[in-house]
């Protein structure tokens, strides 16, 4: 028991010793921010791929940003709550041109289908396509092309998620690649 605690508190210790090792060149007091780990870039994404109903349609960026375009401005936790903002077409408009379309008729099946976005580094995230339409949401989710000035945002992935529904961003994602839409509907 001894070891091991004198093991945790070696540990524990160098890390705090070690701010550059989490990628922080100050420390938290200095910086005002409590210190995060960093991770490694993630790979850009050259295209969009969004499975509905068993179709397949690839966007490139250059599709997206003919696209109607909608800058969103948010506080970004990851970076201490700095206000940064995107632009991009909405998620809905994206998943409209692949087949998803808002209408009385399909609202059914978009209260019942799931998103599940994919990454370039293979981390996923989930939203109800309800979350994602404004026919049912208040929050806006974008397929981000820019950041700021910046087109395209190379420092996320290229592409990426970004939304004004949750409280903080666990949910956008860098180097969005692919968008497989699941319906648990037994109508359509």
């Amino acid at each position: 028991m001894t070891r091991r605690l004198f093991a945790a508190t070696l540990v524990l210790g160098s890390l705090s010793l070690a701010p550059h090792a989490w990628g922080q060149a100050s420390t938290p007091a200095q910086s005002g921010v409590a210190p995060m780990p960093m991770k490694p870039p993630v790979p850009a994404s050259k295209s969009l791929t969004v499975t509905f109903e068993g179709h397949t349609t690839v966007f490139t960026v250059a599709e997206l940003m003919k696209m109607k375009q909608v800058t969103l401005k948010v506080k970004n936790e990851h970076r201490g709550g700095i206000e940064e903002s995107y632009t991009g077409p909405l998620l809905s408009d994206v998943l409209a041109s692949s087949g998803l379309t808002a209408s009385r008729e399909t609202q059914p099946l978009i209260l019942h289908s799931s998103i599940i976005a994919t990454g370039t580094d293979h981390y996923f995230v989930l939203y109800s396509a309800a979350e994602v339409e404004p026919m049912f949401s208040t929050g806006q989710v974008i397929v981000a092309i820019m950041k700021g000035d910046s087109l395209p945002d190379t420092e996320g992935g290229t592409i990426q998620l970004v939304n004004t529904v949750d409280a903080r961003p666990a949910r956008w994602l860098h180097g969005l690649a692919n968008i497989n839409v699941m319906s648990l509907s037994p109508t359509k």
